[in-house]
Formats: C-alpha cells, sequence, structure tokens
C-alpha cells in the first residue's frame, strides 16, 4: 500500500478545490468590452510609426548620400584625378620637347647631338605613354558624354601628331647627323688647305703660278664661309676651271718644278674639288643645314599643333574636374541641410511624443501602480474609508485596464469570502469518493477516506493508527516504493499509474492501482495516494492471457501442420514427376531390349551358319544390314532414355535440395519442359513456347525456380486448359531495370473469376476440394517467390481470356 502512499489521481480531489469551477449567481460581472477606438494602443503605434518613418527617411537619406558621395569621391579619384595630374604631365613633356628641340638643330658635335635626340626620344616615348593611360582612363569613364568624347578625339588628334612629331625628330637627327659629318670634311679639307700653304712656301719662285694659286687658295677659304647654295656651287666650277689653267702652265715648267707645281696641283684638286673635298663638303653641308632647318620649322608647327591639342584638352578636363568637385560640394551642402532638418523634426517629434506618452500613458500607470501597490501591502483594508482609488478616468486601454484591475480586486474579495465554502465542500467530495484516498508522511497515513478504509476493511480510524502503510505491501516491493516516494519529494511531479500487489490487515489479497502526487499538508510536504481495487479485472487479465496462450500453442500446431502439408506437396509433385519420367523411360528401355535380344538372335544363326561351313555371301550381308539397322535402333533408344534420365536428374535434384548455384535459364526451362513432356504429351493440341534469350544467366537457387514453374504449369493444365481442347501455355523472360528478371507464365484458358483472383494465394484455397486440390500450390509458388528468390508474384486473369502471372526477382539472389 506504499503506492497509496506515493500516488494520487489527478482527476480525483483537486478539482473541487479550485474556488474558480462555480461562480454565484451574485459575483460581479466584468467590465463590458469597449468598442474599438482611438485608444493608447493606436497613439502609441502612430507616434512610433511617425518616428520609425522619420528614423527610415533619415537612414535613406544619408544611406543615398553616402553612396551618392562616395561614387562622385570614387570617380574624381578614379577618372577625374588622373586625367588632370596625366593631362598636366603631358603638357610638361611637350614644354621639355619644346626646350629640347632647338638643341638638337643647334648641335656641333656627335656627342651633343646624340645627347639631346635620346632626351627628345624619351620625352616623346613618355608623352606617347601618358597619351595612352589617358585613352585608357576616358574609356573606362561615364560613356554617352558629348565633352568627353570631344576630348577622346583631341586625344586621337594628339596621339596621331606625335607620332608624325617623332618621324620629324628622327629626320632632323638624320640631317643634323649629316651636317656635323659634312662640317667635320670641310674642317679636314681647310686644315689640309692651311698644309698645303706651308709646304709652298718651300717652293721656288714661280711666278704667276703661285700667285693663282695663292689666289685660288684665298678663294676657297672665302667659299667656306657663304651660305648662299648657288654662289658656293658657282665658286666649285670657277675652282675646277682654275685648276684646269693651272695643269695647262704646269705643263710648260721644266722639272723639277714642273713635277712639284704638278704634285701641288694635284693636292689641291684632292683638296678643293675631288668627291669629298672642300666644295663638295660645303656644299652637303649647306644641304644638310637647308634641310634640318625645314624639319625644325615642321617640328615647331607639330609641336604647336600637340600644345594646342594638350592645352584644349587640360582646360576642359580641369572645368570638368572644377564642375564635379562642385556638384559634389553642393550635393554634400544639400543633403548635410535635409539631414539636419530631419533630424531637428525628429528631435521635436520625440519631445512631443514623450509629454503625449506622459500624458496620457506614465502618468495614468503610476497612479495606478500606486492604488495596486497599496492593496498588496494591506494599506486599503486598514483604511477602509479611504482607500487609494484605481484611476478609471479617460476612454482608452488605460481606462479598461483600471476597471479590470477594480474588477479583479473586488472578485478577489469575494473570492476569498467564498473559500472557506469550497474548502468544506471540497472535504465532503473527497471524503465521499468512490476512490481511496490517502496522505501520508514518511509511510505514516496523515488523512485517509472511508473509501480507502472499506477497501482493507478497516475503519478509517484503524486506517490512522497503523504504524506504518509499508506493512500493506509484499517485502519485495517496499524498496521500491520508498524510492518513489523520495523521488516525488524531490520532483514534485506526479507518479505514473502503478498496479501492485496489496494485502489486507486480516490476510486477504488483493490488487490495487496507485498513482500519487506531493502536496503540503498542514506543516510540510507529503504524499497524496489515489488508490483504485482492480482484483477483479487482473482476474479477468489473468483469464485472458490464459485463453491466449492456448491460442498460441493452437496456432504453432497449425503452421507445424501447414508446412507438413507444404513438404507432403512438394513431394507429391516430385512423385508425380518420377511417375511420368518413368513411364517415359520405359518405351526407349523396352525398344532397346528387345533390338539387343534380335541382335543376340541374329548373332546366333550367323555363328551356327558359320560352324556348319554354311555360310553364304548374302547371308553375311542380310546380318550386316540387320546387325547395324539393330544397332541403331539401340543407341538411338538408349540416348532417348539418357537424356531424359538426365534432364529427371537436373530437375528432381534441385527440387529435392537447396544448392545454390549458376545457370542459363532458357536451357533449365527447355530442361523442365522435357522432364514434365510426360504429363502432358496425351495433350497433342497443347503448345508450350518458350520465349527467354539464351544468354541470360542466373545465379541463385534453381530447384525454387523449378518447383515455381511446375506448379504453375500443372495449375494451367489442371485448372485452365480443358484436356480435349486446344490450348496454349507461353513462358516467356528477359532482363529488367536494375539487374532484374522478368518471368511470366500465361495461358489462354479458362480464366480466374473476380471474387476468386484475390484469394488464390491463401494457403489450403482451391476451387476443386472436391477433385484431390490441396489449395497450397499457388501459396507454395508465393512462398518461394518471395521468400528464396526475394522477389514478387503478380496474377492478372479475365474470365474466358485466360491468366497471367509474372514475377519480378534479382538476377544474383542475395544470400
Amino acid at each position: 500500500m506504499a503506492s497509496m502512499i506515493a500516488q494520487s489521481s489527478p482527476h480525483t480531489v483537486i478539482s473541487a478545490a479550485l474556488p474558480c469551477a462555480t461562480q454565484p449567481s451574485g459575483a460581479q460581472k466584468p467590465p463590458p468590452i469597449r468598442p474599438r477606438r482611438f485608444g493608447i494602443a493606436m497613439r502609441i503605434t502612430l507616434g512610433l510609426s511617425v518616428m520609425a518613418l522619420l528614423v527610415v527617411l533619415i537612414g535613406g537619406v544619408s544611406m543615398s548620400s553616402f553612396r551618392l558621395f562616395r561614387a562622385e569621391v570614387t570617380a574624381l579619384s578614379t577618372s577625374t584625378l588622373p586625367e588632370v595630374i596625366t593631362s598636366a604631365e603631358l603638357h610638361g613633356s611637350l614644354q621639355k620637347l619644346v626646350a629640347q628641340l632647338p638643341q638638337l638643330a643647334a648641335a656641333g658635335s656627335t656627342p651633343q647631338r646624340r645627347s639631346i635626340y635620346d632626351g627628345l626620344v624619351t620625352e616623346l616615348d613618355s608623352m606617347q605613354l601618358l597619351v595612352a593611360r589617358m585613352r585608357g582612363l576616358m574609356k573606362d569613364g561615364e560613356t554617352g558624354d558629348a565633352e568627353r568624347d570631344r576630348n577622346i578625339r583631341l586625344l586621337e588628334q594628339t596621339r596621331s601628331t606625335l607620332l608624325i612629331l617623332a618621324a620629324t625628330v628622327a629626320d632632323l637627327n638624320a640631317e643634323i647627323t649629316r651636317q656635323i659629318e659634312y662640317g667635320d670634311h670641310q674642317a679636314e679639307a681647310a686644315r689640309g688647305l692651311s698644309r698645303l700653304a706651308v709646304s709652298m712656301e718651300s717652293l721656288p719662285d714661280t711666278g704667276a703660278w703661285a700667285a693663282r694659286i695663292g689666289a685660288l687658295m684665298a678663294r676657297a677659304a672665302g667659299a667656306m664661309q657663304l651660305d648662299h647654295l648657288s654662289r658656293l656651287k658657282g665658286e666649285a666650277r670657277a675652282a675646277e676651271r682654275t685648276l684646269a689653267d693651272l695643269a695647262r702652265l704646269t705643263g710648260g715648267a721644266p722639272d723639277p718644278t714642273g713635277q712639284m707645281m704638278s704634285t701641288v696641283q694635284e693636292e689641291l684638286f684632292s683638296l678643293l674639288v675631288a668627291p669629298g673635298g672642300l666644295f663638295e663638303s660645303a656644299i652637303d653641308r649647306l644641304q644638310a643645314r637647308n634641310r634640318a632647318q625645314a624639319l625644325t620649322g615642321q617640328a615647331r608647327v607639330l609641336v604647336e599643333t600637340v600644345e594646342r591639342s594638350t592645352r584644349a584638352l587640360y582646360d576642359s578636363i580641369r572645368d570638368q574636374s572644377a564642375e564635379r568637385t562642385g556638384a559634389l560640394a553642393e550635393l554634400i551642402a544639400d543633403r548635410t541641410r535635409m539631414v539636419m532638418m530631419l533630424a531637428a523634426a525628429s528631435v521635436i517629434l520625440a519631445v512631443g511624443v514623450h509629454f503625449i506618452f506622459r500624458r496620457f500613458l506614465s502618468s495614468r500607470l503610476v497612479a495606478m501602480n500606486r492604488a495596486v501597490l497599496a492593496r498588496l501591502s494591506g494599506d486599503d483594508l486598514r483604511n477602509e474609508k479611504d482607500p487609494v482609488p484605481v484611476p478609471v478616468d479617460g476612454d482608452d486601454e488605460i481606462t479598461d485596464i483600471g476597471a479590470s484591475i477594480r474588477y479583479f480586486i473586488d472578485e478577489i474579495d469575494r473570492r476569498q469570502r467564498a473559500l472557506a465554502d469550497n474548502e468544506r465542500r471540497f472535504r465532503d467530495l473527497v471524503e465521499g469518493s468512490i476512490q481511496g484516498i490517502v496522505i501520508h508522511r514518511d509511510f505514516h497515513p496523515l488523512y485517509a477516506n472511508d473509501s480507502f478504509a472499506t477497501m482493507l476493511g478497516l475503519t478509517v480510524a484503524d486506517v490512522m493508527a497503523l504504524p506504518s502503510l509499508l506493512m500493506l505491501v509484499p517485502v519485495e516491493e517496499r524498496q521500491e516504493l520508498i524510492d518513489i516516494y523520495d523521488r516525488l519529494l524531490d520532483v514534485g511531479q506526479a507518479s505514473r499509474r502503478r498496479r501492485i500487489r496489496a494485502r489486507r490487515p486480516d490476510g486477504g489479497g488483493l490488487w490495487v492501482e496507485l498513482t500519487g502526487r506531493r502536496v503540503d499538508w498542514m506543516d510540510g510536504p507529503a504524499i497524496q495516494a489515489v488508490v483504485v481495487d482492480v482484483t477483479r479485472e487482473v482476474e479477468a487479465e489473468n483469464a485472458l492471457r490464459q485463453s491466449r496462450d492456448a491460442a498460441e500453442r493452437a496456432l504453432g500446431e497449425l503452421k507445424a501442420t501447414q508446412a507438413s502439408l507444404i513438404q507432403a506437396e512438394k513431394m507429391a509433385s516430385l512423385g508425380q514427376l518420377v511417375a511420368g519420367v518413368a513411364h517415359e523411360v520405359n518405351t526407349p528401355i523396352g525398344i532397346t531390349i528387345t533390338g539387343a535380344s534380335q541382335l543376340q538372335t541374329l548373332i546366333e544363326e550367323l555363328s551356327d551358319r558359320h560352324a556348319a561351313n554354311a555360310l553364304k555371301k548374302s547371308d553375311f550381308q542380310r546380318f550386316l544390314s540387320d546387325g547395324m539397322e539393330m544397332a541403331t535402333l539401340i543407341l538411338s533408344n538408349s540416348t532417348r532414355a539418357a537424356n531424359l534420365v538426365q534432364s529427371f536428374k537436373l530437375v528432381a535434384v534441385d527440387q529435392s535440395s537447396d544448392e545454390r548455384r549458376p545457370f542459363l535459364l532458357r536451357d533449365y526451362i527447355d530442361e523442365l519442359l522435357r522432364s514434365l513432356h510426360p504429363t502432358y504429351k496425351a495433350r497433342p493440341a497443347l503448345t508450350i513456347a518458350v520465349d527467354c534469350p539464351v544468354e541470360l544467366e542466373l545465379d541463385g537457387y534453381p530447384g525454387a525456380l523449378s518447383q515455381i514453374l511446375t506448379n504453375l504449369i500443372m495449375n494451367a493444365l489442371v485448372h485452365a486448359l480443358d484436356p480435349e481442347q486446344p490450348g496454349r501455355i507461353a513462358i516467356a523472360a528477359h532482363a529488367a531495370v536494375g539487374d532484374m528478371v522478368e518471368l511470366s507464365v500465361s495461358d489462354d484458358g479458362n480464366g480466374i473469376a473476380p471474387e476468386v483472383l484475390p484469394k488464390i494465394f491463401d494457403p489450403f484455397f482451391t476451387t476443386r476440394r472436391g477433385s484431390g486440390g490441396s489449395g497450397l500450390g499457388l501459396h507454395i509458388v508465393y512462398n518461394l517467390v518471395t521468400g528464396r528468390l526475394h522477389g514478387t508474384i503478380a496474377a492478372e486473369s479475365r474470365p474466358g481470356e485466360g491468366t497471367r502471372f509474372t514475377l519480378r526477382f534479382p538476377r544474383i539472389t542475395a544470400a
């Protein structure tokens, strides 16, 4: 009875103690529900919505401004500023180019010319790189801008002009190179002329010839200072004529003077008018200088063109940068003003919402809270003449809350007054309960109702006098009840319903069901247990359990009988096969025996004739002919009998064993039909067709498959096809998806009635109960397909149209 100790029904006692389970007729009604109005919730929602809208608006404006500012700054930093810097660098490089061009034209030596030219080439390459960089920046910038398109055209013009300028500078460098080279030749000729003049001072006086030589050398020295090309060419022709005249004078002079004059004249000719001489070098130098001057002028024009383009480009980019910077500043100022205005509006709105909330919400809630606290502290009870009122002014939700609080305060007062009545009714309900109720602490009873005492055959006083409730429980279950008691005290949750055997103090036994829960009783926690007498239910369950055990034993015996019947059916099928094969083998064996005996007779006759020396050639030839015929007959029938025995051996061994092996399905079906042929050979109108790939190989249990096909074919012969009528059985097999095999056996016989079709696989179901049918054939087929082959079988049939059995099973049967 310790579970009485530890258990209490949740549906019995406590519900009677709930004070709000009943509503006295005189109780106050709650305040009526007011219709929808513009209350506190709507005011708060409206205020917060406006503030949220302003915050969202400020955030949206700020985010939009930030995105615009970042886009403009990004454009300035990635496009506009690099364009300005690059255009400025391009203009600076052009100024260096302008300063170096005259220096190249005025170069007087090769090292100076080379240094200046290298600087010009470097500047031109730098300008080309700057133009390419500027072009890339403009292509990456915004498209569809007319000003940018104009700048791109200016940039293309600058690039093409720079290409021409580079070619012009290269030509100018070549001309300056030739000018310096020819000047060097001219200076070398002048130095040779000076040396010749010095050497002529040692010559004897030659009169007019020496005077003309001196005049020619003076004239040549003067021609070196000429800047006019035609006059220089005239001086060269005059020098040639003078040298020709001097040659005539030299021819009339005696040796060695004439020879010396001839040597001087030849040297003077090579210095003045010969190729590479003074006049030719002067002419070539003057021509190179003129070309260099023309190229210098062309270069200046090109430089001016580039300067105009770069200046226009720089001004355009600078104007765009200034315009964009101004737009960015104006954008920042506009968005700053907008954000400041929205922030000011938010502050004003927040102040307004604060005063509105204080007026309509917080001050009223504070007053309401003061009234409730006064009620909780008991001030209202001590000062009933002047209690703190609960404010109910206004027409909103706070008004409703105040009215509800006032209602609940009144309701609490009313319920406190009704508490004593409820406790009295509770006691009446518990003590009059039909369930036993006991409250105990440490298994010492503190309270028990009459039902519990009656259940034990005692009075309530006798129960209260018991030293411990554990004495009502068998010894072996007391520790578990003690554990439940401790767990209930620790956890506090109700225990599950428990059934135990108990005993009365007078020694009588009974069965009870216990539930328990922890309760506060008097001066501490205790356990309330609800006890129900279930002795009659236990006795009924015991009787039912005995009946169930008897039924299970009967079911086991039935299954054993079914298994033996199934085995008998399998052996009967095998016996039928043996009988048919034996009958079929008798014929070829009898023919073989007859042929052998006849052959023996022929041999004896031949032996007798040979012993009597009466053997003729015709007798021997007849013996050979008859003997060959007998041997052929014996061989063919022996072969036929051997094939029948082999087929029967293969099928019979497979049916009588559970051996697993790989086999070709088509060959196995043919062997099976050969073994079954004696059973249907008396039906000449029957046709059995096989449609199966020759190469289809299975790995499984051929014995199970043989028994399945045998039962399906025999089922068709017995139930579907009339012996006197033509009939057809079709066996078809093919590989299916997922390494499965689909095998079907169909006939065109009588078919199966719709009400019979769902029952054909049930054990012992047959439509020929009085004709020798056992009802296990298709049940065996179903068990073999689903069990041994791990497959499925389905049947389709229409009366008068035949029946089809379709099997699906794995090609490789799982072990």
